[in-house]
């Protein structure tokens, strides 16, 4: 902002994946409040410039409606707590990669993980279960890192687990199968992680991409994720969650085992009831995430 006040262009072209801002701060007043061109998500499959999905919701074995909640998100500690070391959600992930994806040994994928100790776990059961995978973080070294990627892209690897920090340090188009293994509050990252394995690539068919669900914690929003994988849709997100997303874009699907989608439709209520409640802690919260005072006109923005 300060750069472009400073330059004050004649002419300003603006591109970005992400008009939704984390700060919440406005980009568009640059641009005479209005985006002269977009394409989302669905419409860029459906023309071909990303690549097709098959989303898989998988009944997750640790619940999250009891964690605590602070600054637009479940407490981190506790989510390192939950997931590293815990062999048994480990082995889910597992299968689940068996069961949906032809051969594990066919896979590029790249799991996104809450922290170090957790992408290290994963990497180690994978490995022990016979799956060869590394983990990746900022304590990797940059020769490591673009090491890992070369082993992925020849296959001498199956797996790249990358903590959050990660999501756009990787750019591997080969990437065919995407595992999220934490709770991603912001759609931002979500849209930013699922990117990372909807390119363009002549060497795979479709993105697998794997979510586990488990209970929500209340202030935990489906809504927006399943939105943005829809598009412009007249229907409720319920109602595509309801009837098993019928008017996906081409060559996609999303398939929700039967308990994850009663914890997304719950969630999806929940969020419904409690409209007045949800608005009155988005107030409360509002300084701390958009970084800016209240006022009525930024809050509606």
């Amino acid at each position: 902002g300060d750069f472009l006040e400073y330059a004050q262009p004649d002419i300003l072209l603006g591109l970005t994946a992400t008009p939704e801002r984390m700060d919440g701060k406005d980009i568009l007043k640059w641009f005479g409040g209005r985006i002269a061109a977009e394409i989302r998500l669905p419409e860029a499959v459906d023309r071909g410039l990303l690549c097709s999905f098959q989303y898989f919701g998988v009944t997750d074995v640790v619940d999250l409606d009891t964690f605590r909640w602070s600054r637009g998100g479940y407490d981190v500690q506790q989510l390192n707590q939950a997931y590293s070391a815990n062999e048994s959600r480990a082995r889910l992930v597992v299968d689940a990669v068996q069961r949906y994806c032809r051969r594990a040994e066919d896979v590029r994928g790249l799991g996104f993980c809450v922290s170090i100790e957790h992408a290290e776990f994963m990497a180690d059961f994978f490995r022990r279960a016979g799956i060869p995978s590394v983990a990746v973080s900022t304590k990797t070294t940059p020769t490591d890192r673009i090491a890992a990627q070369s082993l992925l892209r020849n296959k001498e690897i199956n797996f790249i687990f990358a903590v959050d920090l990660y999501n756009e340090g990787i750019d591997i188009p080969e990437i065919d199968t995407v595992l999220f293994l934490r709770p991603t509050e912001s759609l931002t990252v979500f849209l930013q992680q699922l990117g990372r394995g909807l390119r363009i690539d002549k060497r795979k068919e479709c993105l697998t991409v794997f979510d586990f669900i488990g209970k929500a914690q209340q202030n935990y929003s489906f809504e927006a994720r399943f939105q943005a994988l829809l598009g412009h849709t007249s229907r409720s997100v319920q109602k595509e969650v309801d009837d098993d997303f019928p008017f996906l874009p081409r060559g996609c699907s999303i398939q929700l085992e039967r308990v994850a989608k009663e914890s997304v439709l719950e969630n999806i209520r929940s969020a419904v009831r409690s409209g007045r409640s949800r608005m009155v802690q988005r107030i409360a919260e509002f300084e701390e995430e958009a970084q800016e005072p209240l006022t009525m006109t930024a809050f509606l923005e």
